[in-house]
């Protein structure tokens, strides 16, 4: 019943923003392109320009993280030769935090989490050095109740649809990790499927696999999405499994590599969606129940997103008691330069 009830006030939530829908597709906020090179002519003719102290401060973090990158990747360029250009490398930063009211109490869960894809190209032209505290499994779960060490490794891409990651998990007994993974998207018409596989082997943990596939449809900006996913481990012959679905409306989305970040519809930039998810450690045994509302918009520039909204979670190990609580966070992309807003964050004005 309760379900329904909450079920109910998504639905009325997405309607208060049909009115406003056009015939267009949602905007897309991308990583800057270009080089550091660029970078460096960019922020010496725009060194006069006005700006507010946090694009000023957003600016300066980016330039230092950029000339610092450029700066360890000359180190290995070839004696005698001119250093290849070196691209910028994106930075994202969220945090996510979660209040429910309990049957005796009351719960809060923050995560914060950090990802970086750092090109060096003069170590070698199809190598990634990248940070992350995203999952190795890349598991579609409540973001604020990850708790994962960061990350860092070297990303080989031998092709447009696979790439091998070995690397290391800071923890206070490191562990070492490789993983095998292939992506790709399908389109048809106005449907669109993101099937992935991966590979993977953890010291402490040992070998595991996971997959998944997320179908979605848009009209104009509004979409339907069904995200399935499934991790299984070796060693402990477990198996966990997600299934999620996500129905909104979309002014702009954030684009995303990661599984994860599209099933929990982490990639809405501004608009407002609705999610059901359910989640087990068996084929037959249902943990946990979650609906909320989502609701997204830029709170400065085109690079600094807050979210919030309601949530209800059943879980089995509280006796599925209707825990209620809030959901709300931001993302802080370090994408570009702040003066430069791209056209996926113009976007989002009017919501």
């Amino acid at each position: 019943m309760r379900l329904n009830v909450f079920t109910g006030l998504i639905t009325l939530a997405l309607a208060t923003v049909c009115t406003s829908a056009q015939s267009e597709e949602p905007g897309q906020v991308r990583p800057s392109p270009g080089t550091v090179g660029d970078l460096r002519v960019s922020s010496s003719t725009a060194r006069n320009m006005q700006g507010d102290y946090l694009d000023r401060g957003h600016d300066w973090l980016y330039r230092r993280m950029q000339y610092l990158i450029e700066d360890l990747d000359s180190w290995f360029a070839n004696p005698g030769l001119s250093p290849l250009p070196v691209p910028v490398s994106p930075l994202r930063f969220y945090f996510d935090s979660v209040v429910l009211h309990r049957q005796d109490q009351f719960g809060f869960t923050s995560a914060r989490a950090l990802d970086a894809t750092l090109g060096i190209p003069n170590l070698e032209r199809r190598l990634k050095l990248f940070i992350t505290s995203d999952s190795l499994q890349e598991r579609p779960t409540d973001p604020a109740s990850q708790q994962n060490p960061l990350r860092a490794g070297l990303r080989v891409i031998p092709g447009s649809d696979v790439d091998i990651e070995v690397g290391v998990r800071a923890k206070i007994l490191p562990s070492a990790f490789g993983a095998v993974r292939w992506a790709r998207t399908w389109s048809a018409g106005s449907v669109r499927a993101y099937p992935f596989a991966k590979l993977y082997v953890e010291t402490g943990t040992g070998f595991g696999a996971s997959g998944g596939i997320a179908v979605e449809r848009w009209s104009n900006r509004w979409v339907l999405r069904s995200a399935t996913y499934a991790d299984w481990v070796r060693n402990t012959a477990a198996t966990n499994w997600t299934q999620t679905f996500i129905a909104g409306y979309a002014r702009a989305i954030i684009q995303e590599r990661s599984y994860d970040r599209l099933a929990d519809g982490h990639d809405l930039a501004c608009g407002v969606v609705g999610k059901v998810l359910m989640s087990g450690d068996r084929s037959s045994r249902t943990m946990v129940y979650e609906t909320n509302v989502h609701f997204k918009m830029p709170l400065h520039g085109g690079w600094l997103f807050g979210y919030a909204g309601p949530v209800v979670r059943w879980e089995r190990i509280y006796g599925w008691h209707a825990d209620i609580g809030v959901r709300r966070g931001f993302d802080a992309l370090f994408w570009g330069l702040a003066t430069g807003r791209s056209a996926g964050a113009s976007s989002c004005k009017g919501i």
